[in-house]
C-alpha cells in the first residue's frame, strides 16, 4: 500500500495537492493503488498531526510524503516523522518528495535549526526525490538516496469537445492580429509578478492592442504570502485597464481552452525557470511558446527562451516569439512529452520496487 501524506490536496488550490492527485490517478492506472492523508485529514500540520499520520500507517508499505514548507503551515514537525517511523513502523519504506528545499519557519531565532530541519527529513527518509536537478544535487549532500524524478502538468490538454481556437478567442474579444500574453500559476512571491505587469506595460508600447491573460487563482490554501502579493498587485493590474483579462479559478477543460487561445506564455520567476514549476509544465502540455528568466535549469532549458530578469529582455524575447510562435511551439511539445505523467509513474514505480528490496 502507497499512503501519501501530501500537506495540501483538493479541493484545496495549490501545486503540491493538483501534483499529488494526478500521481496518484497516473499509478492507479498502472495498477499501484494508494490513498493520501492531507490537512483534511489530520488539521493543521504539527505534532499532534503527526500523531494521527502514524496512527493511520500501516505496518508495512510506503508511506510518501509530498514536501513543500509552506504546505504544512511553515511548521517543521513533518520533518520528524520519517524517523518517528523508523522507530514506531519499521516495516514502512518512507519517501520524501522535495518541491522544493524552503526551510519551515520553526521558532523565532530557531537560526541554523531550520536548514538542520531539512537535512533531518532527507536523512531519515529511506528515499528522497526532486524534480530540479540543482536540488538532486543538494539532498545528495545529506544521503545517497536521492533520486531525480520530474514533475508533470498540472494542466491536461483536454478543451471541452468541440473546441475551435478562433471561435473561443473571438468569445473573448480577440481579433486574429491582437496578441494575448499568458500568465499561469497562482499570484505567488516568488513568481516575479512585478516584473510581470512592467514587462506587459513594456509590450504594450510595441503592441497597444496586446491583452495579458492571468490564469488560475489568486490564492492557494496554503501559502498566506499569496494574498499579501495578490492585495499589492491589484493597483498595479488595475492600472493597466481592459488589457487584462483575470479569470480567477477555472474548471479544468476552461482553463485548458484559455492556454490552448493563448499565443505566448510569460512566466518571470523569481528564482528562474525550472522543472519543479507545474504551471510551466502546463504551458508546455499545451504547446504554447514559454518566456522565462535565467538561471534556467537543465531540465527545461532547450524547450524555453530563457533571457535575464530585466523588462527589456523579457519583452524583447515575448514580442520576437510572438511573431514566430512555431520553433518554440515546437520545443513545447517536446518538453510536455519528456514530463508525461505515465512516465512519472514509471519511475515512481522504479523507485518503490528498489526500496522494497533494500535492506532496512
Amino acid at each position: 500500500m502507497i499512503t501519501f501524506v501530501s500537506g495540501e490536496y483538493p479541493p484545496d488550490i495549490g501545486g503540491v495537492g493538483d501534483y499529488t492527485a494526478h500521481l496518484r490517478t497516473a499509478l492507479g492506472e498502472a495498477g499501484h493503488q494508494s490513498r493520501v492523508l492531507s490537512r483534511h485529514d489530520v488539521g493543521r500540520w504539527n505534532a499532534r498531526a503527526l500523531v494521527r499520520v502514524i496512527r493511520h500507517t500501516p505496518i508495512t508499505g510506503f508511506l510518501h510524503i509530498q514536501y513543500q514548507a509552506a504546505a504544512y503551515d511553515l511548521l517543521g514537525d513533518i520533518c520528524l516523522l520519517p524517523g518517528a517511523l523508523r522507530v514506531l513502523r519499521p516495516g514502512v519504506k518512507t519517501l520524501t518528495t522535495f518541491h522544493d528545499l524552503r526551510v519551515p519557519y520553526l521558532f523565532p531565532r530557531a537560526g541554523e535549526l531550520r536548514p538542520a530541519a531539512i537535512r533531518l527529513l532527507a536523512r531519515t527518509s529511506h528515499a528522497v526525490l526532486a524534480a530540479d536537478q540543482r536540488d538532486v544535487t543538494i539532498l545528495r549532500q545529506v544521503t545517497e538516496g536521492a533520486h531525480h524524478v520530474p514533475i508533470g502538468p498540472n494542466v491536461a490538454c483536454a478543451p471541452p469537445a468541440g473546441y475551435d481556437r478562433a471561435g473561443f478567442r473571438r468569445a473573448l474579444g480577440l481579433s486574429p492580429d491582437e496578441l494575448a500574453v499568458v500568465y499561469f500559476g497562482l499570484l505567488n512571491a516568488s513568481k516575479g509578478l512585478d516584473l510581470l505587469v512592467s514587462t506587459f506595460e513594456r509590450i504594450l508600447s510595441h503592441r497597444p492592442h496586446a491583452r495579458l491573460w492571468l490564469l488560475g487563482g489568486p490564492a492557494g490554501a496554503s501559502d498566506p504570502t499569496d494574498v499579501v502579493t495578490g492585495t499589492r498587485l491589484s493597483a498595479q493590474i488595475q492600472r493597466l485597464g481592459p488589457g487584462v483579462l483575470r479569470t480567477g479559478w477555472l474548471p479544468p477543460h476552461d482553463l485548458s481552452a484559455h492556454l490552448l487561445a493563448g499565443d505566448v506564455a510569460l512566466l518571470p520567476y523569481a528564482d528562474g525557470a525550472s522543472a519543479r514549476r507545474g504551471s510551466l509544465l502546463a504551458c508546455a502540455e499545451h504547446g504554447l511558446p514559454i518566456v522565462s528568466t535565467r538561471p534556467a535549469g537543465a531540465e527545461v532549458a532547450p524547450y524555453i527562451r530563457a533571457v535575464e530578469p530585466d523588462v527589456t529582455s523579457l519583452a524583447e524575447a515575448v514580442l520576437a516569439a510572438s511573431e514566430d510562435r512555431s520553433p518554440l511551439a515546437q520545443r513545447s511539445r517536446e518538453l510536455g512529452a519528456e514530463v508525461s505523467w505515465p512516465r512519472i509513474a514509471a519511475a515512481h514505480i522504479s523507485i518503490y520496487r528498489q526500496l522494497l528490496y533494500s535492506r532496512p
